[in-house]
């Protein structure tokens, strides 16, 4: 994030930054990256994006 990373970065199947910590419940992390604009792979798509 710092040096300019996408926090919405997509892999493969659709999955973001954000949904991987929800899903590992790692929750300082996905408290920082939803700071920092960090999004679900639901949510995007909702957006259309």
């Amino acid at each position: 994030m710092a040096v300019g990373g996408d926090v919405n970065a997509k892999d493969r199947v659709g999955r973001t930054p954000l949904g991987w910590g929800i899903s590992r419940k790692h929750t300082e992390i996905a408290d920082l990256l939803r700071k920092h604009g960090g999004k679900t792979g639901e949510e995007l798509k909702a957006e259309g994006k």
